[in-house]
């Protein structure tokens, strides 16, 4: 009898034995994991990082203005240039537009900035 549970406590205690080395790997695994997200994550964020700084050099106005001076004829717009919407209509003869009531200009920098960017010229 003392045999038996002698071998049985001994299977017992090499299955608790293998157990824990399983669950000691499995941890080392997920740390190792955890190791590589970090480092993925770090290099993201260095990504990311550089990525906005491309972005503000590239969208700097003093460069973009430079930019335009070079390559195009872009000049300010004038006050005799801009034109309200109405006067669009009118001018490409857009009778339902001009039938309709007109709600107020939103006053958006967007908006000023596009009509800057447009030149609009008399229709001869």
């Amino acid at each position: 009898m003392i045999r038996i549970t002698t071998i049985f406590l001994c299977m017992l205690l090499a299955a608790a034995a293998f157990g824990r080395y399983r669950a000691e790997v499995s941890v080392r695994e997920l740390r190792e994991d955890i190791e590589n997200i970090e480092t993925s994550k770090v290099e993201e964020l260095r990504e990311i990082q550089m990525l906005r700084a491309e972005i503000a050099y590239l969208e700097n106005p003093d460069r973009l203005a430079k930019i335009a001076e070079t390559k195009t004829d872009l000049r300010p717009s004038t006050l005799g240039q801009r034109v309200n919407a109405r006067d669009f209509a009118a001018f490409f003869g857009d009778e339902d537009y001009l039938a309709e009531e007109e709600a107020p200009a939103p006053e958006s920098d967007v908006i000023r900035n596009a009509l800057a960017m447009a030149l609009v010229s008399d229709a001869r």
